[in-house]
Parts: structure tokens; C-alpha cells; sequence
């Protein structure tokens, strides 16, 4: 067989189910020049047994190692043995539709690029999300700058990446304090040494909000945006921080809001609401005006 394209890396832990739905999605790529690396964090379940069922389908390897505690370190270990020259992340209750990896190489053929990503539906209990996904969209000014602007915006398993280029910047980050951000810390890392990013505007997967996921809305995610901010911020002009710190505000403000903490929110959403930025500057007036009716109703 021909040099390997794609090596498709799979985070899990306790999750044998949707895996198996991950994994099905695979069997039924149109394009079959691809890997599998399964990197389990530390399983009890039957996660080995369901990665074993499919050894006739797909080039799958497994690999276990004691929990580690998120997706930074497994992630890590498969690229680490990826044989593919792009690697491919997938989530492992995340899927993908059949053409996924067919319509990307096409790309590849045709563009000077190190990393591409595309839109995701959204699927929960209740089914597909007709009214809503995961958009990406195309950046036409400093990657770096514009996905500090827009606190990502690239959904994980969407993603497809020059394996060069992820050893270059070294991988994922393992530094705990950016557990559930460690997927944007690596964006914004290459990001740093290569402006070949692509957008293809095209819906290609699936991206599952049915529960289990690592956000959620604590003290501890504030945390780790902070850190996020904090580690880029040095990289910042004057003028750019300024506008950046308003889009981190409007952040954080909605998390606290969300924990019901509206006081603090305000404070923060007063802020934001002062951006240039049209998309920050309403929706933080649109949260502050919310919030007044909350504080209003609890009278």
C-alpha cells in the first residue's frame, strides 16, 4: 500500500458505545488509506473488546495506559506512533459522514495547507439539532489573532493537521490547567508558525452534546480560560489585547451568568459591551438585558 495519508487519532475513556458508533463511522469512509489509533485513557469497561471487533474493518491499533485524567496525554501517545502524514482528530463520541476523508484530500491535492476544518452537526438525546451546528468559518486576517478574537471556533473533530506540524509545536500541552482547552492551546500554537489554515465549508460530521462532555460551567473553566489568555497574551499588541480582553470578558461573563452568579456577570458584560467587535458588543447587551429580567423576575 501506498505511504499512509491519514492517521485518525481517538481519545476515550469508559465510552465502548459511542466508540463503536465513532468506529462504524470509519468502516464506511469512502477514502481508505487511513489508520486508527485508539488511545484509551485508562478504560473499565469493554472498550478493548469493541476496538478488537473491528480489527477486520479498519488498520486499528490500541493503546491503554493507566487514567491520566483527559485527552491532552492519549492524544499524544497516538501521534506520537502515527505512521500517517496528517493527522485526523475524532473525539470518541464524535462521528463522521462517509465522505469525510475523501472530500479533505481533495483538498490537500489542490491547497498549500497545514491544517484544515470544516462544520459539524449537532446531535443530543432528542436527535439532530435542524436549527443549529458547529460552523466554522474562513479567517481572513491573523489566524493567531482571529481565533483569540473568536475563543476557537474550530471544533476537534473536525480537524486535520500536518503531523510536521503539530511535532514542530510539540504536541498537545499536558499542563493540567488546560484540560477541555488543550485542543485550542494546540491551534493557537500552530497557528504561531503557520498561516495555512483552511476552512472547507462543507458539514462532514457530527458532533455529540448528549452528555459526558468535559466543559461545564464552574469556576474551573473560568480557570482555565484565564490560563489560555494568560499564556498568548505577551504575544499581543496594545491594540489587539484591548479588543481581546473584551471577547474574554464576554466569556467568562457568560459562564458566570450561567452558574448564577449575575452580579459578577454584569461587571463584566458592562466591559465587553464596549467592544468594536459587532458579534461581542451585542451579545453582551443582549446577556446584560437578560440578566435585568432574571434579577427582575426574582424580585
Amino acid at each position: 500500500m501506498n505511504e499512509l495519508t491519514f492517521s485518525v487519532i481517538i481519545p476515550t475513556y469508559n465510552r465502548q458505545e459511542p466508540l463503536r458508533r465513532s468506529l462504524q463511522s470509519l468502516v464506511a469512509q469512502t477514502y481508505k488509506n487511513f489508520e486508527v489509533i485508539v488511545c484509551d485513557d485508562g478504560s473499565t469497561d469493554h472498550t478493548e473488546e469493541v476496538v478488537k471487533s473491528f480489527k477486520n474493518d479498519l488498520n486499528i491499533e490500541y493503546i491503554w495506559e493507566e487514567n491520566w485524567g483527559g485527552p491532552a496525554r492519549p492524544r499524544n501517545n497516538g501521534i506520537r506512533v502515527a505512521s500517517g502524514e496528517w493527522i485526523c482528530f475524532l473525539d470518541s463520541d464524535d462521528w463522521w459522514y462517509s465522505k469525510k476523508l475523501e472530500t479533505v484530500e481533495r483538498y490537500l491535492d489542490t491547497c498549500d495547507i497545514d491544517f484544515v476544518y470544516h462544520d459539524l452537526d449537532i446531535y443530543t438525546l432528542k436527535g439532530k439539532q435542524f436549527w443549529r451546528k458547529i460552523r466554522g468559518r474562513q479567517f481572513t486576517k491573523s489566524i493567531f489573532i482571529a481565533l483569540l478574537e473568536n475563543l476557537n471556533g474550530i471544533a476537534n473533530s473536525s480537524v486535520v493537521a500536518r503531523k510536521k506540524i503539530i511535532d514542530q509545536v510539540g504536541g498537545l500541552s499536558e499542563d493540567r490547567s488546560l484540560i477541555a482547552f488543550e485542543d485550542y492551546d494546540l491551534w493557537l500554537k500552530i497557528s504561531r508558525v503557520s498561516e495555512k489554515f483552511c476552512y472547507i465549508p462543507q458539514t462532514l460530521g457530527a458532533y455529540w452534546n448528549g452528555g459526558g462532555n468535559i466543559t461545564e460551567w464552574s469556576d474551573r473553566q473560568i480557570e482555565n480560560v484565564e490560563n489560555i489568555y494568560n499564556k498568548y497574551a505577551t504575544h499581543l499588541s496594545c491594540q489587539d489585547k484591548n479588543e481581546i480582553d473584551k471577547t474574554f470578558n464576554y466569556t467568562i461573563g457568560r459562564i458566570k451568568q450561567r452558574m448564577g452568579c449575575l452580579e459578577e456577570a454584569l461587571d463584566l458584560l458592562n466591559v465587553s459591551a464596549r467592544s468594536k467587535r459587532s458579534s461581542i458588543c451585542l451579545k453582551s447587551i443582549g446577556l446584560i438585558l437578560w440578566i435585568h429580567i432574571i434579577k427582575r423576575y426574582r424580585k
